[in-house]
């Protein structure tokens, strides 16, 4: 097999990198070392909190550490959000919020016709 020039110099690069990973894949700690927070910015008992909860009962025992639901209603999420975005960025404080596909009918009805039916390329 020929070896062309820019394999070489990407195996050249790689091969120059090796020694640092170990030092930079070695972390102090495990994650997690510590309870994760899962925030819910909805009601106890709203549909994401007990997703939340499900998740939290049957995330803890694989991660071998507690996952806590806090629940910050209020502003459609917006509070749990910015509480989120002000957390320390350590992966301990996360932020559930369901995705929502609905959507308002965008197309247009035809008015002739015997029913409503959406108008081929055409507002009526």
């Amino acid at each position: 097999m020929k070896l062309v020039r820019r394999q070489f110099l990407h195996l050249a690069a790689g091969a120059a990198g090796l020694p640092f990973a170990p030092a930079a894949a070695v972390a102090d700690d495990a994650y997690p070392s510590r309870p994760i927070h899962v925030i819910v910015g909805f009601t106890p008992g709203a549909a994401a909190d007990v997703a939340a909860r499900v998740l939290a009962e049957s995330g803890g025992p694989i991660l071998g550490q507690q996952i806590v639901v806090e629940n910050k209603p209020g502003a459609g999420s917006s509070i749990a959000a910015e509480y989120v975005a002000r957390a320390p960025k350590d992966g301990y404080t996360v932020f559930l919020h369901p995705v929502d596909h609905h959507q308002p009918d965008h197309q247009p009805k035809c008015r002739a016709g015997s029913g409503a039916r959406p108008c081929s390329g055409r507002f009526a």
